[in-house]
């Protein structure tokens, strides 16, 4: 009796501490997430480098619209076979 006492705190012994283990360990990283502070902000390097990539941006569009304003406007469609068609009689 004393023998089979023994056997079943042994085995319940080795079904709990699995058991307890593989919670502690799943624990952890939650425990590990409440304690990590916020992400800081960019650093002024990355900001003087977004302000750099927003001037050149802006550059680049003024220097695009102002090409644009210098085509000229078509004056006149140009119709290569325009002297081939004959004119539809009504």
């Amino acid at each position: 009796m004393q023998r089979k006492l023994e056997m079943r705190r042994a085995l319940r012994l080795l079904f709990l501490l699995p058991m307890v283990a593989s919670v502690l360990l799943v624990s952890i990283p939650y425990a590990c997430a409440q304690h990590s502070s916020a992400p800081a902000g960019p650093s002024d390097k990355e900001k003087a480098k977004a302000r750099d990539k927003l001037i050149e941006m802006k550059e680049t569009d003024e220097a695009y619209k102002s090409t644009i304003k210098r085509i000229p406007d078509a004056k006149q469609s140009f119709d290569p076979w325009g002297n081939l068609r004959t004119t539809p009689s009504k």
